[in-house]
């Protein structure tokens, strides 16, 4: 879909290459996905065990009003805003928020708050936080988006946790520096908690590279050396060392995915880290890599060097990107892979020399948090206030650092309000099976005509009533936005069958509730 999407983009005379439309064939795709998202529901399970035996009601049934939309967050929730968490109703166009654009946090713009009221609201709590919001508001899971209402404890939601947005952001530049520090963390240093850095050594002028070569790498980074007294059990007394510390969860949490440590825990340790494949992004940062593993760890032999690890599996992936042996210096000792000076040169031995197996990549921001409780409040008698923040140039934004879509317009061509009607022959329908039928039709490619006539058509199947009526009021952004660009214009469409088609005065009775239209909230 995507290719498709760059290709339409061409067919235009745009370039997908520029800046603002690198990612575009992909947020058309997600929001396409979304759109039609009720190709994928059935019929017969939306009204699974909501159909009721019921012989004494022959009375008309009416459900009034059902949005097609309702992506909202109530006035006192907080939202992520890049100068510190707002509540919804606080929220002006000109705000800048935060969002994750494939993991990695963003800023987006507010353009457009709209607000209304309502009775319903779902409350959500993860292991990362909690947050309200209104029963169909999608939120980013595992799977891709789900309305808050279908969450279930032990889902993952897509989260960040909200601290680190205030943070001091260090991005790291690619390059032979990022691989030196790379590798000489995994021969000799440590990751602490997922966010204190530290390389303890006793060779003053490897303290000294390492340091240099970490503020290549994480340009904005501040680290330094300090002279410690280490015990030595050998010796039996302390011995000067060079330590270089810095306390980063941004860098900490950067390097841990990269060597595939977990981000919270104990010390981390050289046996179980993995070895880093960004660094076959380039020559020069697998030479920065293979540079600053030997400096901790290894020495030279002739026309090569040793690398040296207790960590076997690490070795064994190097050996093998090396098209090199890993061997054992004793019964006890640890592996080493011998890399020779010429490692990169293609042809050498019949190796491959280097070869870009990963693009550089920064690894995300944002992780994924466990669902504990779906609870859905009950009604209000002061109905909330809820706000729907349209956003620019990403349509999402973080809500208790949980990642959330949020502008209607996005999800449907077309938005307005179903009236649906029924006269039971025996058999009952649960109300809010009425607006899940709605629901299901509208989220996929439709024109109004036929959006009315389905719903109509599925419920009269369904109940064998004795009849069906409904009237769809919609407002179409492609009468809005383009053509005759009528702002005020709305469509108005009826499907009548059994007693609603052939009884006037049952149809007349139907269109006169619709239009006493007295509030209840």
């Amino acid at each position: 879909m995507k290719e498709l999407i760059q290709r339409l983009l061409v067919e235009l005379g745009e370039d997908p290459r520029r800046e603002g439309l690198r990612k575009t064939p992909e947020r058309v795709e997600a929001a396409l996905r979304f759109l039609t998202s009720g190709y994928g529901q059935d019929v017969t399970e939306i009204l699974n065990g909501a159909v009721f035996v019921e012989d004494k009601y022959d009375e008309m049934v009416l459900v009034k009003d059902i949005d097609f939309y309702s992506l909202c967050v109530p006035g006192r929730q907080l939202v992520n805003a890049v100068h510190g968490a707002k509540r919804a109703r606080d929220v002006r166009p000109g705000d800048r928020l935060w969002t994750l654009d494939h993991g990695v946090a963003k800023q987006t713009e507010v353009t457009v708050v709209t607000s209304r009221p309502t009775r319903d609201i779902v409350a959500v709590r993860t292991a990362g936080g909690s947050f309200r919001v209104t029963p169909d508001h999608p939120v980013m899971t595992e799977y891709g988006w789900r309305e808050a209402q279908e969450l279930k404890p032990g889902m993952s939601v897509e989260w960040i946790d909200a601290r680190s947005l205030c943070r001091r952001v260090h991005e790291p530049e690619p390059g032979y520096a990022l691989g030196y520090v790379l590798g000489a963390t995994a021969a000799d240093g440590s990751i602490q908690e997922g966010r204190r850095i530290c390389l303890t050594v006793k060779s003053e002028r490897f303290a000294t590279k390492y340091c240099e070569k970490f503020r290549e790498a994480f340009p904005s980074s501040r680290p330094a050396i300090e002279r410690v007294p280490v015990p030595s059990g050998f010796l039996g007394r302390r011995i000067p060392m060079y330590r270089v510390r810095i306390v980063s969860g941004y860098i900490g949490r950067k390097l841990c995915r990269w060597f595939g440590l977990p981000e919270v825990g104990a010390k981390s340790k050289t046996k179980t880290f993995t070895f880093p494949r960004v660094v076959t992004s380039s020559q020069e940062m697998m030479r920065g890599f293979l540079d600053g593993y030997c400096d901790g760890d290894g020495y030279r032999a002739g026309a090569g060097r040793f690398i040296v690890s207790a960590n076997r599996e690490f070795l064994e992936d190097l050996a093998q990107y090396l098209g090199a042996v890993v061997s054992r210096q004793g019964p006890n000792a640890c592996s080493r892979v011998y890399v020779s000076d010429r490692w990169h040169q293609a042809g050498w031995y019949g190796r491959h020399g280097f070869r870009l197996e990963q693009y550089f990549y920064v690894p995300v921001d944002s992780t994924y948090t466990r669902v504990l409780e779906v609870r859905r409040q009950p009604l209000a008698k002061k109905p909330h206030r809820v706000y729907s923040i349209t956003c620019d140039p990403y349509p999402t934004f973080l809500i208790g650092g949980h990642l959330a879509h949020n502008c209607e317009h996005h999800l449907l061509p077309l938005f307005g309000k179903a009236h649906v009607a029924y006269i039971p022959n025996r058999r009952i329908l649960g109300i809010s099976k009425l607006a899940r039928l709605v629901e299901m039709f509208s989220r996929r490619l439709q024109v109004q005509e036929r959006l009315t006539t389905q719903i109509a058509q599925t419920l009269y199947d369904a109940l064998k009533p004795k009849g069906v009526g409904v009237v769809v009021e919609a407002v179409h952004l492609c009468m809005l936005m383009r053509g005759v660009e009528k702002q005020n214009s709305k469509a108005v469409t009826s499907a009548m069958l059994g007693g609603f088609r052939d009884r006037a005065e049952t149809r007349a009775e139907f269109l006169e509730l619709l239009r006493h239209r007295s509030p209840l909230i």
